[in-house]
């Protein structure tokens, strides 16, 4: 039986990316705006966890 890993920083980006999206949709387009949250709240979350 193969092995499970789960990465508990991978669930942390994910939930704070998929929050930002929810929160950042509020603003003008939504689809746009979410997506737009999401990826940078990810792309600040990954370059902090150099810094942690």
């Amino acid at each position: 039986m193969p092995d499970v890993t789960i990465n508990l920083w991978t669930l942390i980006l994910g939930a704070a990316s998929g929050l930002a999206g929810v929160l950042g949709a509020r603003a003008g387009n939504r689809y746009v705006m979410g997506a737009i949250f999401g990826a940078v709240t990810a792309a600040i979350l990954t370059i902090a966890r150099g810094y942690i």
